[in-house]
């Protein structure tokens, strides 16, 4: 699966604690936004690109986040925290 393909499958947001691995998560409102960031994104060993789409009162919202091997190696549990929808 390529990068941007996890963006075609319906996913619930991450919990938002750790708890699912999935760190650095950023929500946006459009997919070409989602695509960009992900782009972007530098994975190191142990970590995977997740993400996808799903739907809130508004409309569609695509989400991509890095899931990590290990949590406690990644780093700060306080910065597992999402980042907003971008309008």
């Amino acid at each position: 699966m390529t990068h941007l393909a996890i963006l075609e499958e319906e996913q619930s947001l991450p919990e938002g604690h750790g708890a699912d691995l999935i760190v650095q998560w950023h929500v946006f409102r459009s997919r070409p936004q989602a695509e960009q960031f992900a782009r972007g994104i530098h994975l190191a060993e142990g970590q995977e690109l997740v993400g996808g789409y799903t739907r809130d009162s508004i409309g569609v919202l695509y989400w991509v986040g890095v899931h990590v091997g290990d949590l406690e190696k990644w780093g700060n549990r306080a910065a597992v925290n999402k980042h907003g929808a971008s309008p």
